[in-house]
């Protein structure tokens, strides 16, 4: 063959209708290799179209024929114990044909077995053959042994099935090994593409090598037409393992086109990765290019509509960006628009609400169970340094400013941007059904639930094995950022902070569901603009968000009934340094089950002396540097708090946690809960957390005017701040010198301000077809736009 280009295009994968989705393995095999050959050779090595592209990818060959792409993925660089394991017949001595595709240490990521595992071993062996420590011709009979162990261990991969099994391994890290090894090789390999040789051993390594390169782009299989027209941009899209991280992040996708030298399959990654790099909303899902990623609130999604804000979404966009930067100087060469940098500027703003102090937020990712002994930068750092090196050109002078100055306050791992109201005070993440306020003396989230979200995942082989409840309404506050990563090698995660549930934590088995667990209903809403005060509300009933229709990655593993079967209509208000907590018609649904049920008021770490404050008819319970606790009067004798020092165990929590140093063996804890009783039918709660410096007033500063099922409310003493959660639209709230009404099911917050009273409006059901909101506060109506596409579930915010 002379020295051409192959332009694989759209129409090339025609070999592909031989794979019968869920063939056996004996007709996969044969497909793979009849589409391998239909690659390599055609339209007869075809003529160049575009000479540039062309040069280009001869280019990008050259430079990975001497750099390696990616890093062995922390594999052993010493290749010298696998020398004398690799027999005369390709095979490794300790590794077995029989462990094919099992998950090798508990990890899943591994799930290719002895293939991974050999494959890897002979991307080490040849890493020495290009830098020189072994040699081809005096190496001669040990490069023949790599390339039967090539073959060998390629034809047992391609052998396999196509199901959900081939996630991980096949398409992320044998790929990778493979092009490694390739370009390690390149002068043979180039030989064989050029017809310059007859070794029929050296062929058939050259293709296998290619066969599972191409994994990248084919595996898994999605079970749609896609898996017939591989180079699409359609590929790409709306599958939980073809977009963000799981698309482009970690997928040897351009160096595989490099491989073929394939201009059509670059020039869908150039469209892909500029694509992507714009939000997703829960009314647009299924218009979005990418429908995990960056979301319009300025959070992130991951493995569907779940709050994983720093992996997924920074991993799927800094593939994104490492791809265009590599293409920068070549004919594929782009510019980001002005969406791309309004979306990173949005996440590089609201993902800052998630992390406190040098810590992630306990709720936002699977490894909220991993110990943390140090505070570490915020996660997107990495992300920011390449705009800042590689993009800064596309952002405006102000911008370029404002990631500037973001940059140099990452290493004090204390983001506050001189108080600035984007990286600061009280924001509603309408995605992700979050209320976090943040600022420089504590941080509070109320991590609530409804239909539209999923829950937190686990995966307990080598993530957080009990995320049951994180996304329950959990309501947690922190000073130093790390109070509850702390302790969860002792919790019970039946008593998360905030959460009404039954306990029970002994009955829990660690469980790997990749949608995670989230509410029957459809209502999550809250109010703030953007300041000190914020009202919020959802309805609860706990579901499998793997049962939703579409989910094509539920996971494996039950839960057992202790965890459902409990109903409330939870709100949270935030007065200033007060946060209010209300809980209407609390009912235990499954009185079957045994166990109390409970709301918990928070279980966190005692550093500091806990002791109880009296004020005028109520008491606090106050911890000394941290919070004090209030449950109201009529609440108090069911009110019940410990001071308890817990044994940990970390691994159990996170397996990831095994080996790690300097793990805590016991910690001392406080934990406060309000006790509901075994049967509890329209119960109520309600108590308050004091979150300023020093003592709590001896009054409380604000009155609850409802707490039922149809409307929860609390105004402040003085009457400037009053929230409002309006389950229903057809029942107003009377109070003293206060009347108000609304026209749909929404969250309602008026604080009146020296600059005025505002009137802020939520659509806690986020209905893409609602136009507006009507309020009428005492004898006026207020009509209240509702945000529209992408921007829908935002508060409104009106100046009166």
């Amino acid at each position: 063959m002379k020295n051409n280009v192959l332009n694989i295009g759209t129409g090339l994968f025609f070999a592909l209708n031989c794979f019968c989705l869920g063939e056996v393995a004996a007709q996969n095999r044969e497909a793979q290799m009849a589409e391998c050959c239909y690659l390599r050779y055609y339209q007869g090595a075809r003529q160049v179209q575009d000479a540039a592209k062309g040069q280009a990818i001869e280019n990008f060959r050259q430079f990975y024929a001497k750099h390696t792409y990616l890093n062995l993925n922390n594999y052993s660089k010493d290749y010298r114990p696998y020398l004398e394991t690799l027999q005369a017949d390709g095979t490794f001595a300790d590794l077995h044909d029989k462990d094919a595709g099992k998950v090798v240490g508990g990890n899943s990521a591994n799930s290719g077995g002895s293939i991974t595992e050999g494959y890897y071993r002979l991307w080490a062996i040849s890493e020495a053959f290009r830098r020189g420590e072994l040699d081809w011709q005096k190496d001669g009979e040990l490069w023949r042994r790599c390339q039967k162990a090539i073959v060998h261990y390629g034809e047992l991969e391609i052998s396999r099935g196509n199901e959900w099994y081939r996630f991980h391994a096949s398409c992320f890290a044998l790929p990778e090994a493979a092009v490694n090894i390739y370009f390690c090789h390149l002068p043979q390999m180039d030989a064989v593409e050029k017809g310059k040789t007859d070794d029929f051993l050296l062929k058939k390594a050259c293709d296998m090598l290619k066969m599972i390169a191409l994994q990248a782009w084919t595996q898994p299989y999605r079970k749609d037409e896609t898996d017939l027209n591989v180079v699409s941009e359609e590929r790409f899209r709306k599958h939980v393992w073809w977009v963000g991280g799981n698309g482009v992040g970690y997928r040897a996708l351009l160096q595989a086109a490099f491989m073929y030298r394939s201009i059509p399959m670059i020039d869908v990654l150039a469209e892909v990765c500029r694509k992507g790099i714009t939000p997703t909303s829960q009314t647009t899902y299924d218009d979005s290019f990418w429908n995990e990623g960056f979301t319009a609130d300025g959070a992130g999604w991951g493995h569907g509509r779940q709050c994983l804000v720093w992996g997924y979404p920074i991993d799927g966009t800094r593939g994104a960006l490492g791809i265009l930067t590599l293409l920068k100087g070549t004919p594929w060469a782009q510019q980001l628009d002005r969406r791309n940098v309004e979306a990173l500027m949005n996440y590089f703003r609201g993902a800052n609400f998630y992390y406190y102090k040098g810590y992630k937020l306990a709720c936002v990712d699977r490894s909220s169970m991993l110990y943390m002994d140090a505070p570490a930068a915020i996660p997107y750092s990495s992300l920011l340094d390449n705009v800042l090196a590689n993009w800064i050109e596309s952002f405006t002078p102000d911008e370029q400013e404002e990631l500037k100055r973001l940059r140099s306050e990452i290493p004090s791992m204390n983001i506050n941007m001189n108080g600035d109201g984007r990286y600061n005070g009280t924001r509603w993440f309408f995605n992700n059904d979050d209320l976090v306020k943040k600022n420089d003396r504590y941080h509070v989230i109320a991590n609530m639930a409804s239909v539209r979200c999923d829950g937190l995942e686990s995966a307990y082989t080598f993530a957080d094995a009990f995320n049951y409840y994180t996304n329950d309404g959990a309501l947690m506050f922190q000073r130093r950022g790390n109070e509850y990563r702390n302790v969860y090698g002792a919790y019970d995660v039946t008593a998360f902070p905030g959460v009404t549930a039954r306990e029970g934590m002994e009955q829990l088995k660690p469980v790997e569901n990749w949608r995670g667990y989230c509410s029957k209903y459809n209502f999550a809403g809250a109010a703030t603009s953007g300041g000190e005060n914020a009202a919020a509300g959802f309805v609860f009933e706990k579901m499998n968000a793997s049962d939703k229709k579409g989910v094509n990655d539920k996971g494996r593993g039950g839960a057992d009934r202790v965890i459902y079967g409990v109903k409330a209509y939870k709100a949270a208000f935030i007065l200033g340094d007060y946060v209010v907590a209300l809980g209407a018609g609390i009912t235990n649904l499954t009185p079957e089950v045994n166990g109390n049920i409970r709301t918990t008021l928070d279980q966190t770490e005692r550093t500091g002396n806990v002791f109880v404050h009296h004020g005028k008819g109520i008491d606090w319970i106050v911890q000394q540097g941290g919070f004090a606790y209030s449950a109201f009067p009529e609440y108090q004798k069911r009110m019940h708090y410990v001071c308890e020092t817990k044994r940990m165990d970390w691994v159990k929590m996170n397996p990831a946690n095994r080996g790690r140093k300097n793990l805590p063996a016991e910690v001392d804890m406080l934990r406060l809960w309000i006790d509901h009783g075994t049967t509890p039918t329209d119960d109520t709660y309600g108590y308050a957390v004091y979150c300023g410096d020093g003592l709590p007033a001896d009054r409380y500063p604000f009155r609850v005017l409802r707490n039922d099922t149809t409307l929860q409310a609390v105004r402040s003493t003085d009457g400037r701040v009053t929230g409002a959660v309006f389950y229903r639209a057809d029942e107003g709230l009377k109070a003293k010198h206060l009347q108000l009404s609304v026209s749909a099911p929404c969250v309602v917050l008026i604080e009146q301000t020296s600059e005025g009273t505002l009137l802020s409006v939520t659509d806690a059901c986020m209905d893409k077809n609602l136009k507006e909101i009507r309020v009428n506060w005492n004898g006026k109506t207020y009509i209240c736009p509702m945000s529209q596409g992408e921007l829908c579930g935002k508060p409104t915010v009106v100046k009166l």
